[in-house]
């Protein structure tokens, strides 16, 4: 009796798809820093075309606030995190997709083309900062420097966290911790609303913002330090 012929092998089955950690909210990683980048932008840019309140740039005597300043280092610290951040923590192959589902370089390429154009508008129009009066440059100094310790107590934060949890955290503290920046960058946009209409009254009836716009502020700066 003949023996069967040999199996003829089969094709190897398919690779599985790769699994990638969750991020915030369950988006892909760098959605959550997009949001507050360009959020910080376009209130760059509001502050520049809008100081004071209905006044376009060139009408306001080329004054523009020491209020943009802190929005400046605030604005330049995000953009050198969220370029830099580009292959490690952000990136099609960390998460499978890009950033807001959006393709690759978009935000990058906003981010970018937008600073520049802000640079442009403030270099062509010759801005001069208005000089600080009584404490201004004191809390200038304070919000500066609020977002600079902020962003490294949340890499500091972030460290814990791996500790104490492991890598990933779990997905209620990566959701909360979205939620806490997100609800600072309206928290933003507010004082810049704010801050606008404080150009129209008196010095006595302005709103105080310096304080209220150094924890904000000091909170995004925090997001980007956990993020990194």
């Amino acid at each position: 009796m003949s023996q069967a012929p040999p199996a003829v092998p089969t094709a190897s089955a398919a690779a599985p798809a790769p699994t990638y950690r969750r991020h915030a909210w369950g988006w892909p990683a760098g959605s959550v820093r997009a949001i507050l980048a360009l959020g910080v932008l376009a209130l760059l840019w509001i502050v520049a075309l809008f100081h004071p309140a209905g006044e376009s740039l060139k009408d306001a005597q080329h004054h523009l606030p020491v209020f943009l300043i802190s929005l400046q280092v605030l604005m330049v610290l995000i953009l050198a995190h969220y370029f830099t951040a580009h292959g490690k923590t952000i990136g099609r192959h960390v998460s499978g997709a890009h950033p807001l589902h959006v393709p690759g370089g978009v935000i990058r390429f906003v981010l970018a083309g937008g600073y520049i154009g802000l640079c442009v508008l403030l270099f062509k129009d010759q801005a001069d900062f208005q000089l600080p009066k009584d404490t201004s440059l004191q809390w200038l100094l304070i919000q500066i420097a609020a977002v600079l310790v902020a962003y490294f107590v949340g890499l500091l934060i972030t460290r814990g966290v791996h500790l104490l949890w492991g890598d990933p955290p779990p997905a209620p503290y990566q959701d909360i911790e979205a939620w806490v920046a997100l609800l600072a960058m309206v928290g933003l946009g507010v004082i810049v609303m704010i801050h606008l209409m404080n150009q129209s009254v008196s010095t006595q009836n302005q709103i105080p913002l310096d304080g209220t716009q150094a924890v904000v502020s000091g909170l995004i700066g925090l997001y980007f330090g956990a993020r990194s």
